[in-house]
């Protein structure tokens, strides 16, 4: 509860206040929710200050105010859902002060809202019917629920689905905020024929622990729609015999319908085909029944047109095509159209291919004339039993057979059949299904190359195919791209078309194609691999013409040095190359025959012989023309550095003479020579001691001396030169210059000589002396010399004595006069003084040292054989590197066995042949030729001949050959058959071979031509040739020979045995003894032999009674033959077979006809039935079908009838007989059971039935089967409820846990169908209710409480868990007792009553409480008998407790009433309250002026608040309306009046003019005073006051022209009598209708909190009134505008001043333009509920609309503003609205503009005026600027009427005028200010009855002092008069509680003649006592 509490305040200046409350809606009755006492009051008198409530919205007396206090009292409970907010008018009157005053509080007291109601719904359950053809999406339902509480959060509903039975997702979906329930899905009654849905209602409390909710529970029934047609379920066929009687059933015709009812009820009729109308169908059952009898020859099908409707809307139908088949009983036998077939069939044919259709006809029909055809029983062939078409079981192969002959027999359906018989022959026509296929599919041939073109072999591929399909075309497709083949195409020949090179394509890949003739042609391939047989038709050619190789001189023999290649490019021996050298090699080299390497054969010499130069020969290994080619090598030896320098001459003596040796002369020349190459052969020199005197030049060896000979010791003069190559390593040798000079003597040793020739022979023997060398002195001696070997001596050959100077040999291996003929030995002789040399020459002798050498170690020589005697073959030769005799050699051959074929020349080396040469014999010799020196020894040297011997054609081949050969008969075409070799011993050439046969046996056989291979190239058949004769004929070109084959033809089991009919056929009677003959069968074999001997056996019998003679062929029966029903005829199928291997065979059939005879019942299948029904099982559907079997054939014996003999109780079933085709066994006789009647399972669950079956032969068979047809519970019932509703009456003083109720629901269903759960659907959300789920007891589960809660509704549901259920409404009223006293929750109860009012008015209503419920609740009201004066003045209701009025009161004659109200209750509890009535005063009495009018002077120098006179009037009215106040109907800047005495002084000095008496001038003032009450409402009276102001300076302006002033005066003279015409004429107007009018209450003003007005203490005489023109304000101080309210009618049902007549019409009108303009509507839902609680809306601002915030810039967007009607908003300092009239003038509300400087406009940059305010700014527009204005229409005004909406539309018209951003022009705002533009108030000069004058507050304000010289009309600033029409009546407006403080100022209304025009002032709330807020 939030309680505002006024602080003291003096007296106001106003007299409107506004005052609101919060409570909330649990306020306790008896508290104080606030109070309106004024506290600066209370040390006052008590009764000086009363508080009276004088009207509002609160007839039922829920608040009281304390008179004295003003405390406000809440008497009884708030409901926010009765009443949301309460309005008091309090009349505050003060009279403890002169003047008295009046203040009325407008009281506003809101109800704020709890979540005291649980949302309910209208009604528990509910039924909802769907039809399932509602479309998904579509709305089903809307849940609705109630919440009591306001239209905030805590009565906003949430629904959702809180259960639903069955749960299918997304079925049905519910909008949580609307309710509507919607269909998800597609329903379908079939399936979801019904739902329960418990729908929650959850209110949005803010707080969720206290939110409140409530449930219901919906049952939905889904409708049926006809939506489903008839659907047949019986068969589209039936058959029936044509000799069943009239009314026979034939078929049950039955269609489902899966609608209910009357959509699901099926008819039948029938609509076509009923031809003679020989069916008859009825409607209901659908049994179609023979109706006239039938006739198969007439008619044996019946197409009939059944058509099953249903009877729904719309209707559905079906149609079925029933074919009835009349099933014809067997009389006629079937006959073949030709008794003997031929056709013709293709081979390959696939199985199941027609042969040909033999056609049967049987007059029967049906299975009487349905001819069934059999009796095939040769293999590969079958016919169709029904259409007679024989086809092949399997693909024929006309190469295995060409001709068949099938017997067929043909039977109709009757029992027994009838049989007739046809033969087939059958012609199989070749197809082209076989390709050639050749005997091998590789073969190999060889064919000498070279050879002119012949053929070779012939190739022959088979095909079995006949005609041109077996013939054959041959031809080469791959492999021989050259043509180098022919192969003839008819034949098969393959020969060469031109000679082969083997060397070009050595063999070739023939792919061969035999192709027939055939459509399309079918080939295979075979390979024909052909070698070609190699001739030597090449010689082998080396890779190159000539071969050079380098080789060392110092390699070891057997080094390569060189391989050569020569390739032949024959094959074979003719291919292998054979390497020979010639003489050229000397036997230096040899050469590998194979591989042709050369290697060293001798140590080479490249100082003997530097290069050698030979050929190199290669032949290949022809046997009989060898071919070879040469190459020439040249070897070049490479030198090695063997050799060391030798000195030409050494040693050198050299005699000079010293006189002619001069410097650097050259004494000597030391040469040597190398007998080396190159570097190993260059020569430098160098003394090989340190040498003084001499130099020696090393190239040349040129010896110079460089010192004087002389000066020289002889052994100086002795040189000691070393020459050296330079080869690596390099060789040296030592060379000896001795220099002596002719002029001295020489004393040393010297030998004899220089030079001595000694000779040696070679290879001397160690020790052998050589020769002595010996040296003396000049004088002969030779003691003390020593010997030595000074150079030459290199191998250590050779020994010296050293004293005596014998050389001999120490080694001979250096010896060798071939190596070396000659050496040179270099001896020294020395002393110990003196030297001296001499050189040795060895002259070596030859010996017979060397073997002789062959040039050839390896001889190889070619002789063809049969050569005869001398003939030569080669000549070898050999050398001997000895001299003379020892050089010279003799030839000869070593003896061998072969040697004696050959002979040589002993001197020339010539081979020739000693005999006749065969190759066949010898192919090759190989001989040792020695070659003998004549040295002594005699040596010898030996080396190899090979003589081969090449082969001659002298030779006949010959052919070894069998005598016969066995080839089987069904080889194929093209085997090999044998093979021929023929021999010969010659080695070429190849061997061919020719066939040779007799004209029988041409084209039978073929030979390979070089290969021997004879094969088969025609086909054998055994028994048409069993041999044949072949003559073979080899020949090698030169020679021939042939011999004699024979070919035996062997026997093959091609043959099959052949019956002589394929299908025998014989009848014999039931009951043969076994033993029997049957039938003989006979079959021939074309074989011989086993092949053809045939045995026979019975391969398969349909019974086994039969056995045959394997060799005769004759049936006989095994046992006696017993006829079967299964089986009434007996095939047995014989087979014939040959003993060959393999096995041939043929088949026959035997049909053996058993005749019947009656001796066999019908038997049932099964010995018992049992079947299971569904109590709701469909009457017509089938429930069993019976089927027996009678043994016998006969129709008679095995035709038979069922029928029910016993437990057919109430006749539910019946048995039909029907007549259906049994895969098998043809048409058979079947029992139906058909249920026709309805089961129910709780009448009879079960039936016992007895069904007997009986044949029609003589004598009758029967037999007879028990049935037991259970039937099934079906869940058809729902629970049933034993009561339909359940009322319960309950104390609330029942205990927790009391059983209050046991509910009964049964279920007629059999268990668990029949289990009946409970539970509690809805209605019980605070869990007050259990009800057991199995027993259905229902208990209380706390205590209840009337007070709570009067009555409980829950639902029950009941269901049996399988989808059936009920719902029982369960209603529990709880029953008070009188446990509370009433109260009244005040003592004393004040109320108040206007004056005047009439009788039977409404004063209060009194409340007492009692929280008992139901008939102790209710209270009865009476007025206590001793209060005599309440009880004759007002009268109470009893029971409503209002308090009206007996008559109407007189405030001047009794103002207050008081008596005692008591409240019983039903018990006779009982409260008493007091009740005091006041009676308020009207304003009855207008004041009266003691004079109409004044005259007052101004004396002259009267000063500053000087009293010129006094006014005086009275009021006959009593308390506050009597007494009399005084003001200035306009404002005066001179004069003022006291408020309360009514002296008019001046408020300034009245300064007088200095000029003479005689030139003044009278002049007079007037002003308007008005007398008046203190209320807002008080009658005005006005009187004139006519000043003389002569003798003052008022009204004149110093220095203006007197021109000027003159016509000043004159124009506002005119203006003020215009002006006071008007305004009498207007006045008068508005008397007469106030008079009219009715009083109204007034409207509360504006504000939340009790505004402190500012103390101000001003003299009388110093309160004057403003007046301007509107809008504009004369000169004032202050620092902002004051804040101002609308004005505005005190009452909303008041008109809007343009005529009431049409206020209510136009209300809807007005609304519906507000609504289509809501940029002009700014009030919310819930002030709108107010304003229309109170009455019509006038269209002028109230107190229930919401003030703007308007901001200081309008712009045009100001109707796209904040939000519209924000509750907080209230107007701030220089913020009042300005509105415009319908005279396009404007009137600004306590406001002015703000002008920066004097007489001048400041414009913004965008061109328009600056103003402030809102609504466009409307103050200052363009016109006003100007300074125009409408004076026709200020002259002539009166009251404009239009509609609403034409005001709203120019209010949106306005311009929108944008304050310039001037600070000295600014306004002082609330932060946050939001633009916004309410509509505007009603322009009228009527003022609102209970308007009060209250006396502006002096200004405190901002002022404009500038504005008086601003002229926008005649009149003057200061004119006593203001256009009334410029005078607005205006609301006071009502802001809600705002969360900031508000600012709140009441303003005045002055009603009269001259109206005052609002002032702008400000109140400021500076001082320390402020309004304070309390919660």
């Amino acid at each position: 509860m939030i309680k505002v509490i006024s602080i003291n305040r003096p007296a106001t200046k106003k007299n409107s206040l506004s005052i609101t409350f919060n409570s909330v809606e649990e306020a306790k009755p008896g508290s104080v929710i606030g109070s309106v006492r004024l506290h600066d009051r209370g040390t006052l008198e008590d009764d000086k200050v009363t508080y009276t409530v004088v009207g509002g919205t609160d007839r039922d007396g829920t608040f009281v105010v304390d008179r004295l206090t003003g405390d406000v009292y809440l008497a009884r409970p708030l409901d926010y859902e009765r009443d949301s907010r309460y309005n008091l008018q309090i009349e505050v009157d003060d009279f403890s002060e002169a003047p008295p005053s009046s203040t009325l509080v407008h009281l506003d007291i809101d109800i704020e809202d709890s979540n005291d109601h649980t949302p309910q719904f209208p009604e528990d359950p509910i039924t909802i019917v769907i039809s399932e053809s509602m479309d998904p999406g579509s709305s089903v339902y809307t849940f609705q629920a109630t919440d009591k509480d306001g239209s905030g959060s805590n009565s906003k509903l949430v629904y959702s689905i809180l259960q639903q039975w069955p749960n299918t997702p997304g079925l049905l979906t519910l909008d949580p905020s609307t309710g509507v329930l919607s269909l998800g899905q597609k329903l379908d009654y079939e399936v979801t024929p019904n739902l329960i849905l418990v729908v929650k209602a959850t209110d949005s409390a803010p707080d969720v622990s206290q939110r409140r909710w409530g449930s219901v529970t919906a049952r939905l029934y889904v409708t049926d729609e006809n939506d489903n047609p008839p659907v047949f379920i019986s068969p589209t066929a039936v058959s029936v015999m044509e000799d069943q009687p009239v009314g026979f059933v034939v078929l049950y015709v039955m269609a489902r319908d899966a609608d209910q009812g009357e959509n699901g009820r099926v008819t039948y009729r029938i609509q076509s085909g009923n031809t003679a109308g020989t069916f008859s169908l009825n409607p209901s059952t659908g049994s179609l029944s023979i109706f006239k009898p039938l006739d198969r020859e007439e008619q044996d099908i019946f197409n009939l047109t059944v058509i099953a409707e249903d009877h729904g809307i719309p209707q559905h139908s079906s149609i079925q095509l029933l074919c009835v088949h009349v099933i014809d009983v067997n009389d006629e036998a079937p006959w073949f159209e030709q008794s003997q077939y031929e056709v013709e069939i293709s081979e390959n044919q696939p199985p199941g291919t027609s042969v040909l259709t033999v056609s049967a006809t049987d007059l029967d029909q049906g299975s009487n004339g349905q001819v069934t055809y059999d009796g095939i029983s040769q293999e590969g062939f079958s016919i169709n039993p029904v259409s007679g078409v024989i086809m092949i079981t399997k693909s024929l192969d006309r190469e295995l057979q060409e001709y068949y002959t099938v017997t067929v027999s043909a039977k109709d359906g009757g029992l027994p059949p009838n049989y007739a018989k046809a033969t087939v022959r059958i012609k199989v026509t070749d197809v082209n299904d076989n390709a050639p296929v050749f005997g091998r599919l590789y073969y190999s041939i060889e064919v000498p190359e070279n050879l002119e073109a012949l053929p070779l072999f012939t190739l022959r591929a088979t095909d079995q195919d006949a005609g041109d399909n077996g013939r054959i075309n041959y031809k080469i497709t791959a492999g021989d791209s050259s043509g180098d083949f022919h192969l003839d195409g008819q034949s098969g020949v393959l020969s060469t078309s031109r000679p082969l090179d083997r060397e070009k394509r050595p063999g070739y890949s023939l792919t061969v194609i035999a192709q027939d003739q055939g459509h399309p042609a079918l080939s295979s391939t075979a390979t024909v691999e052909v070698i070609v047989l190699d001739i030597n038709d090449h010689s082998p050619q080396f890779q190159s013409s000539s071969y050079t190789a380098e080789i060392l001189e110092d390699v070891p023999i057997g080094s390569l040095v060189l391989e050569v290649k020569a390739i032949d490019l024959d094959h074979g021996p003719n291919s292998q190359v054979l390497y020979f050298l010639s003489h050229g090699s000397q036997s230096m080299f040899m050469i590998d025959q194979n591989t042709g390497r050369i290697i060293t054969a001798s140590p080479l010499d490249r100082e003997r012989t530097a290069s050698y130069t030979f050929e190199v020969c290669a032949t290949d290994s022809s046997p009989a023309n060898p071919r070879n080619s040469t190459a020439q090598v040249t070897i070049y030896i490479q030198d090695v550095n063997d050799n060391a320098p030798f000195f030409i001459q050494d040693p050198l003596i050299v005699n000079v003479s010293a006189s002619s040796v001069s410097n650097r002369r050259v004494l000597a020349t030391m040469r040597a020579e190398d007998k080396d190459f190159g570097a190993n052969g260059s020569v430098f020199y160098r003394f090989a001691n340190s040498v003084r005197g001499f130099t020696i030049n090393s190239l040349t060896g040129e010896i110079q001396a460089t010192e004087k000979l002389q000066t020289m010791t002889q052994s100086q003069r002795t040189l000691i030169v070393q020459a050296m190559d330079q080869g690596n390593p390099a060789q040296s040798s030592l060379g000896v210059v001795i220099i002596y000079i002719k002029e001295q003597s020489y004393s040393g040793i010297r030998f004899s000589r220089t030079a001595r020739d000694v000779s040696l022979q070679e290879n001397a023997a160690k020790g052998t002396v050589v020769t002595q060398a010996q040296a003396q002195y000049p004088d002969g001696s030779k003691n003390g010399i020593t010997y030595s070997i000074f150079s030459g001596n290199k191998l250590q050959s050779f020994g010296i004595n050293t004293i005596t100077g014998e050389i001999w040999v120490q080694k001979s291996e250096g010896l060798d006069f071939e190596e070396t003929p000659k050496l040179r030995l270099v001896v020294k002789a020395e002393t110990a003084s003196s030297s001296s040399y001499m050189a040795v020459n060895l002259i070596l002798q030859d010996v017979n040292d060397n073997l002789p050498r062959f040039q050839l170690q390896n001889y190889v020589a070619y002789i063809r054989e049969a050569q005869g005697y001398d003939f030569p073959i080669i000549q070898v030769a050999a050398d001997d590197r000895d001299q003379g005799q020892n050089g010279q050699v003799t030839y000869s051959i070593r003896s061998s066995s072969m040697s004696g074929l050959f002979k040589i020349d002993p001197l020339t080396g010539s081979v020739t042949t000693a005999a006749i040469m065969d190759r066949e014999i010898w192919t090759q010799t190989k001989l040792v030729v020695t070659a003998t020196d004549r040295g002594t020894p005699r040596l010898a040297g030996s080396a190899t001949l090979t003589v081969i011997i090449i082969d001659l054609n002298d030779n006949s081949p010959m052919i070894p050959l069998p005598q016969k050969i066995r080839v089987p008969e069904d080889t194929l075409i093209g085997t090999i058959i044998t093979q021929v070799t023929g021999n010969d011993v010659d080695s070429g050439p190849a061997l061919s071979y020719t066939l040779h046969l007799d004209a029988s046996s041409q084209g039978m056989f073929g030979i390979h031509c070089y290969g021997g291979g004879v094969s088969l190239t025609g086909p054998l058949d055994y028994e048409e040739r069993t041999w044949y004769t072949l003559t073979v004929r080899t020949s090698d070109s030169k020679h021939q020979s042939e011999a004699n084959l024979t070919v035996l033809v062997d026997d093959v089991n091609d043959n099959s045995p052949t019956f002589t009919q394929d299908l025998y056929q014989v009848a014999v009677s039931e009951h043969l003894p076994a033993g029997s003959a049957v039938v003989t069968v006979t079959a021939t074999d074309r074989d011989s032999g086993d092949n053809g001997k045939i045995t026979y056996r019975v391969m398969s019998s349909t019974k086994g009674v039969f056995y045959i003679d394997p060799v005769n062929g004759t049936l006989f029966t095994k046992q006696k033959t017993e006829f079967d029903f299964e089986n009434p005829s007996i095939l047995v199928v014989i087979e014939a077979r040959d003993q060959g291997t393999p096995s041939l065979s043929a088949i026959a059939t035997v049909h053996v006809q058993v005749s019947d005879i009656n001796d066999n019942a019908p038997i049932f299948h099964q010995s018992e039935y049992r079947a299971t029904v569904s109590e709701d099982g469909l009457p017509g559907s089938t429930v069993l079908t019976l089927e027996a079997v009678d043994g016998d054939l006969l129709r008679d014996n095995c035709g038979f009838d069922f029928a029910i003999a016993s437990g057919n109780s109430g006749n539910a079933f019946q048995i039909e007989s029907s007549v259906r085709f049994l895969e098998g066994r043809g048409f058979q006789t079947v029992g139906s059971l058909i249920l026709v009647e309805k089961l129910d399972f709780e009448a009879v669950p079960s039936y016992n039935l007895t069904v007997v079956v009986s044949d029609r032969g003589i004598p009758q068979r029967s037999s007879s089967v028990p049935i037991i047809i259970s039937v099934t519970d079906a869940n058809d019932n729902p629970p049933v409820f034993s009561r339909t509703e359940y009322s319960v009456i309950l104390s609330e003083g029942t205990a927790a846990g009391t059983e209050i109720l046991h509910l009964s629901a049964t279920d007629p269903d059999s268990a668990p169908n029949s289990e009946v759960q409970y539970s509690i659907s809805s209605g019980d959300e605070t869990d007050l209710f259990h009800v057991d789920q199995w027993t259905g007891a229902l208990r209380l589960q706390r205590p209840l409480n009337s007070e709570t809660q009067l009555s409980h509704l829950i639902v029950v549901q009941a269901t049996d868990g399988q989808g059936h259920f009920a719902l029982a409404p369960v209603s529990i009223e709880v029953k008070d007792i009188n446990d509370n006293r009433p109260f009244f929750p005040l003592n004393l109860v004040t109320a108040s009553i206007r004056e005047n009012q009439p009788q039977n008015a409404l004063v209060t209503m009194l409340h007492a409480i009692d929280h008992d419920r139901g008939v102790f609740g209710q209270l009865r009201y009476y007025m206590l008998d001793s209060f005599k004066e309440g009880k004759e003045g007002f009268f109470i209701n009893h029971t409503s407790g209002e308090i009206r009025t007996r008559s109407s009161f007189d405030f001047e004659k009794i103002n207050s009433f008081q008596f005692v109200v008591m409240a019983v209750d039903a018990g006779n509890y009982s409260a008493t309250v007091t009740v005091k009535v006041y009676v308020t005063g009207e304003d009855e009495y207008d004041p009266v002026f003691t004079s109409s009018e004044f005259l007052f002077e101004v004396p002259e120098g009267a000063k500053k608040g000087q009293v010129i006179g006094k006014v005086q009037a009275r009021d006959e009215d009593g308390g506050v309306d009597g007494v009399v106040l005084y003001s200035l109907a306009d404002h005066s800047p001179y004069f003022e009046v006291n408020k309360s005495t009514g002296e008019v002084s001046l408020k300034t000095d009245g300064y007088s003019r200095h000029m003479s008496r005689s030139k003044r001038e009278l002049r007079l003032m007037t002003l308007d005073v008005s007398a008046h009450s203190p209320l807002e409402t008080s009658r005005i009276s006005v009187a004139k006051v006519t000043l003389d102001v002569t003798h003052t300076s008022f009204g004149l302006t110093r220095d203006v022209n007197m021109l000027l002033v003159s016509v000043i005066a004159v124009s506002l003279g005119i203006i003020v009598i215009l002006i006071t015409i008007a305004v009498a004429l207007f006045f008068v107007k508005l008397r007469r209708r106030k008079k009219e009018k009715k009083t109204h209450e007034r409207t509360p003003m504006s504000g939340t909190l009790l505004h402190k007005f500012e103390e101000t203490k001003l003299a009388a005489n110093e309160m004057i009134y403003h007046q301007a023109l509107p809008g504009y304000a004369t000169d004032q101080r202050g620092t902002s505008g004051g804040p101002y309210t609308r004005g505005g009618s005190l009452d909303p049902s008041h008109s809007s001043g343009r005529g009431s007549a049409e206020a209510e019409a136009a209300e809807d009108d007005e609304i519906r333009m507000i609504n289509e303009y809501p940029r002009v509507s700014s009030i919310s839902s819930s002030m709108q509920e107010h304003i229309s609680a109170r009455g019509p809306d006038s269209g002028i601002q109230q107190d229930a609309d919401q003030l703007s915030d308007v901001s200081c810039e309008p712009s045009i967007d100001w109707f796209k503003g904040k939000k519209a009607g924000s509750v907080n908003s209230t107007l701030l300092a220089g913020q009042v609205p300005i509105y415009r009239d319908e005279g396009c003038g404007y009137v600004g509300v306590g406001r002015g503009l703000s002008i920066s400087r004097p007489k001048d406009y400041t414009f913004p940059e965008d061109g328009k005026p600056s103003a402030d305010g809102s609504l466009t700014a409307i103050v200052a527009s363009d016109e006003e600027l100007r300074g125009s204005y409408n004076w026709d229409y200020l002259l002539n005004w009166c009251p404009q009427f239009q509609p609403l909406a034409n005001v709203f539309t120019e209010i949106a018209r306005l311009k929108d005028e944008t304050a310039p951003p001037h600070p000295r022009r600014s306004f002082h705002h609330k932060a946050k200010a939001e633009s916004r533009i309410d509509p505007p108030p009603l322009i009228t000069s009527v003022a609102h009855p209970g308007a009060k004058t209250v006396h502006p507050k002096p200004a405190v304000g901002r002022t404009f002092p500038n504005l008086a010289s601003l002229r926008r009309s005649p009149i003057s600033a200061e004119g006593s008069i203001s256009s009334i029409a410029m005078s607005p009546s205006f609301s006071p407006s009502l802001s809600p509680l705002a969360a900031r403080s508000p600012a709140i100022t009441p303003f005045s209304v002055s009603q009269g003649p001259s109206a005052s025009v609002i002032s702008t002032t400000e109140h400021n709330l500076e001082h320390s006592e402020e309004a304070e807020l309390r919660i």
